[in-house]
Parts: structure tokens; C-alpha cells; sequence
């Protein structure tokens, strides 16, 4: 059976609404239109107002205030609160992710690489010279004069000299001997090529015990000749003296 309508009363209006249908007045009262204090009564009666908080069914629409609790419906029995279980601990899972990230492997890869490259060039800067030994003991033939020897040899206290010889034979001008830097040996490089015909050979004979740094530093003078065709070639050898 729908509830009756209802006499409103605005009291802070002092207007009066008659027969208002309850759903259009309960309505009213959810939209904040009709306050608590206003007072409502069956229509067509002479029953005494009552507020809208006091009324059974309107008081059920009013907006609950922050932290309100609603009311108790009718012939609501109460029950005794019941302390819930502390919630269990859970650990997150993640989805698993199938794709590898690969990027710190290769940082550490690059890093490994770079570390090897140059431990390798700095032991091998320091190490004694690895050539071919030459069979003969860098021993120039009579038919070969077309040939610049560049002896490297250590003296008694490791220090590092050269020589520098043309042809065959063993003299060795004096001074062409007991050169210490590269830049007397390429100067006396200098002086001897004028002497040649044809773009001459040119031989290192290396001490065994001479750093590969050194070779290397003298083969870096020696190139650029072989590439402008002022020398024909050049080839490094271990020196094995005659015995």
C-alpha cells in the first residue's frame, strides 16, 4: 500500500504544500530541500506536525552527516559488534616476465672487454720482442747490397741502441753506431737512402729481450717510406748473433 501524501510545511518559509505526494516529498528531503526541522502531517487531517527527522519513513532520507551512522531500520534487533580476524600478510607476486633485459649483460660485457684490451696492451708494451728467429743471424749476402739493416740491441744496463748498416758486410760506419733515439736513426736512414738506385729493403734485426713497444715505435717511422715507395718492404726479425 504506497504511503500517504503529505501536508509540508516550510517552517523558516512559513509556506505550507498540500496532498504532496511521499515519494515527491522523500525526494525533496534526499535533495536537501526539506531540512530536518520542517514538519510535515497526513494530508487532509488535523493531526500535529512533526518534524521530518521525527517522521518514521522521511527521517530515513535525510543526508547522513560525515561520520553518522545511519539509523536502525524498524523492529531492528541489535547485534553486538564482531571483532574481524587480522588480515593475512600476502606477499605481492609479480607477473613473471619473460623477456630477459639484456642491457645490464651487455654493460658488464663492454666493461670486461675494455679491462682485457688493455691489460693486454700494457703487458704486451713491456714484453720481450716475439719475431721469427732469422736462420742465418740477419747474415747479408754478397748479391744482396740493395738492403738497410737496422739492428736494435741492448747494452748491459737494458738500454736500447741501434745500428745501422748498408749491404752485405759487417762494418758499420762510426757514425751510424750507438744511436739511442729514433730521431738519430732516422736521420741517418735519411742520409743512406740518396745512395740507392732503386727503392731498397729494409731489415730490423731485434734483440731477443728488446720490448715490442720499441719495434713497434721504429716500424712507425719505417712505414710511411714503404708507402711513398721510398723503401720496397720491411721485415722484423730476431737477431740471432753467430756464436
Amino acid at each position: 500500500m504506497p504511503a500517504p501524501a503529505l501536508d509540508v510545511w516550510y517552517v523558516s518559509a512559513e509556506k505550507v504544500y498540500r496532498g504532496v505526494p511521499f515519494q515527491v516529498a522523500a525526494g525533496w528531503v534526499e535533495q536537501g530541500r526539506l531540512a530536518a526541522t520542517d514538519k510535515v502531517r497526513p494530508t487532509r487531517t488535523n493531526d500535529a506536525w512533526v518534524a521530518v527527522s521525527a517522521h518514521p519513513l522521511l527521517a530515513d532520507y535525510l543526508p547522513l552527516k560525515a561520520g553518522a551512522k545511519p539509523p536502525p531500520a524498524a523492529g531492528a534487533t541489535p547485534v553486538a559488534p564482531v571483532e574481524a580476524p587480522e588480515p593475512e600478510s600476502y606477499r605481492k607476486i609479480e607477473p613473471e616476465d619473460d623477456d630477459v633485459d639484456m642491457i645490464p649483460l651487455i654493460d658488464v660485457s663492454l666493461v670486461l672487454l675494455v679491462f682485457f684490451m688493455m691489460t693486454t696492451t700494457a703487458a704486451s708494451n713491456d714484453s720481450p720482442v716475439q719475431l721469427a728467429e732469422a736462420v742465418a743471424g740477419m747474415e747479408i749476402n754478397k748479391d744482396e747490397p740493395n738492403i738497410i739493416t737496422v739492428q736494435m740491441d741492448l747494452r748491459e744496463s737494458g738500454e736500447a741502441f741501434y745500428a745501422v748498416r748498408v749491404g752485405s758486410g759487417r762494418t758499420i760506419k762510426p757514425e751510424d753506431n750507438n744511436l739511442v733515439t729514433l730521431p738519430e736513426v732516422m736521420s741517418r736512414f735519411d742520409a743512406l737512402l740518396p745512395q740507392f738506385t732503386s727503392p731498397p729493403e729494409v731489415r730490423i734485426a731485434c734483440h731477443q729481450k728488446v720490448k715490442q713497444v720499441r719495434v713497434r715505435e721504429l716500424v712507425t717511422k719505417i712505414d710511411p717510406y714503404r708507402r711513398s715507395g721510398k723503401i720496397s718492404s720491411y721485415t722484423a726479425e730476431v737477431n740471432e748473433k753467430p756464436k
